[in-house]
């Protein structure tokens, strides 16, 4: 739609490129993928970012093995996953898989989770507890602030500390290496001093202080401190920026933040695409396309082979021919599970579709006790429990005797999670909605029936790829059937006694 429109032009543009805002773009901050305190070169942009304003000890993995993250659970049941890398600079490097295991290296022994959780966010996420389960897997260290989703697995429990309890430094939206100028998705550059209010509670530490508990009882304490504290760090990335030109250490940590002034006027970066629109030669400080990915003249037409927008991408000609997933022309393909798959759909009429929710973001601010599940559009308090909603068209309910708040089973072929009935037009009939990435995950045993009851929805979802020759995922392809759940009344005596 934008290239018909003519893409660069006035109004024509979309988020998350170079879209005229008025950023001082020359104002230097490392992004949390630019280095910070890592000294990994090769999966950061340290090497030709941060590192030559802070020099710091360097290193590299020399574990070249890798999994993709959707196929973790099969790597270690089955033994073997193939992935797809992701690689910005080159379009074609997309197309090379790579595999697990790879000749010479050790299979998965050991799981050390740090981080976000897989369970409720990666699809099909029983095969998350078969791998924390599976005989080959000897140790599960997790590192997490909250007992949630895969915490329960672990032999061993690291307890980090909240960013209450820590000190840090950032700026808004600025993903670094990830992204060129991602800061432009804002209105403002803010780089914000995280305070530490307080101690850390009970036996917690922040995940520097684990990390550099763990190097010391290998020997390897000094080298990842290099003898310098949590706010240590924090003043040596300050000192790395352009913020010292701007404003005072002192000042910073008792203000608490600085907004990067916008450049002045006649000072401002070009718009994104604007060149293109307009016929001329780029003008834009993108590190992409390189010179030699330019079709003719260097600095004239897009990255692509003719240098022009193409609705049939030669690229895809020219390495998908065989892949009926990845068509070179856009063109409809029914859902393998979907309403058209009239053999599922005999079994499991209803199509779920599961967004983000408003009120939590993967499963960051669900669960955890906090004031979010008391709001009832996110959770509704039943029998003492806090059910995930489910929401359906009111010919759906009445079709299976459902009323609102009624607890229901959604369950396949995969599993069975019982959610508290939202019923509502606003869903066309044969559509259930809900939210992924609850933080919760609760497998019970009901009257003889193993369900889970913390909403955790991905159970449902497939692990099939969106297309064959990637490593993506496609949650919303999932049939599913409803019923008003059997078990309630005994679920509610058991919560009683």
């Amino acid at each position: 739609m934008m290239a018909m429109q003519g893409w660069g032009k006035p109004g024509v543009n979309f988020g998350g490129l170079q879209i005229g805002v008025p950023h001082d773009l020359h104002f230097y901050f490392p992004g949390y993928a630019d280095g910070g305190i890592s000294g990994d070169l090769a999966w950061t942009g340290n090497a030709v970012n941060n590192y030559q304003r802070m020099p710091h000890i360097l290193t590299m993995n020399p574990v070249k093995q890798m999994v993709p993250r959707q196929q973790l659970p099969d790597a270690i049941i089955n033994g073997h996953a193939t992935g797809y890398l992701w690689d910005g600079m080159a379009q074609e490097a997309q197309f090379a898989p790579f595999s697990y295991p790879m000749p010479g290296y050790s299979p998965i022994h050991m799981i050390y989770r740090y981080g976000g959780s897989s369970l409720s966010t990666v699809t099909r996420s029983g095969r998350w507890v078969d791998a924390y389960r599976h005989e080959s897997i000897e140790f599960v260290v997790n590192q997490s602030i909250w007992m949630e989703g895969e915490a329960q697995f672990a032999d061993i429990i690291l307890p980090a500390c909240t960013s209450l309890e820590r000190w840090d430094i950032g700026e808004w939206a600025n993903s670094g290496g990830y992204a060129h100028h991602g800061v432009n998705v804002v209105n403002h550059r803010v780089i914000t001093l995280q305070h530490k209010c307080i101690e850390p509670l009970g036996e917690s530490k922040s995940d520097y202080d684990i990390f550099t508990a763990i190097l010391t009882r290998l020997g390897l304490g000094a080298v990842f401190t290099e003898g310098c504290s949590e706010l240590d760090w924090v003043k040596r990335v300050f000192d790395s920026s352009d913020l010292p030109g701007e404003i005072s250490w002192k000042k910073f940590c008792r203000k608490g933040y600085y907004v990067v002034p916008p450049e002045k006027p006649e000072l401002r970066q070009p718009v994104d695409m604007r060149w293109f629109a307009e016929g001329r030669r780029k003008d834009l400080p993108e590190p992409a396309p390189m010179p030699s990915q330019y079709a003719e003249e260097f600095g004239m037409g897009l990255q692509t082979p003719s240098g022009k927008l193409e609705f049939v991408p030669e690229i895809l000609k020219r390495n998908t021919a065989d892949n009926p997933d990845r068509s070179p022309v856009n063109r409809y393909i029914p859902s393998w599970e979907g309403l058209r798959n009239t053999e599922l759909k005999e079994r499991y009429p209803l199509q779920m579709i599961a967004t983000h929710s408003r009120y939590s973001f993967h499963t960051s601010m669900d669960g955890k006790n906090s004031a979010v599940n008391q709001v009832e559009d996110h959770r509704a308090l039943i029998a003492g429990h806090r059910f995930w909603l489910l929401r359906l068209n009111p010919d759906d309910a009445a079709a299976r005797d459902i009323r609102h708040r009624d607890l229901v089973k959604i369950f396949n072929d995969r599993g069975a999670v019982i959610c508290a009935a939202d019923i509502s037009p606003l869903v066309t009939p044969g559509v259930v909605k809900s939210y992924e990435a609850s933080a919760e995950f609760q497998l019970i045993d009901v009257a003889g029936e193993t369900v889970e009851v913390g909403g955790c929805l991905n159970i449902l979802t497939p692990d099939r790829s969106q297309t064959r020759g990637t490593s993506s995922m496609a949650p919303n392809s999932c049939l599913v059937q409803i019923e008003k759940w059997r078990n309630a009344e005994a679920f509610k005596l058991d919560r009683a006694a």
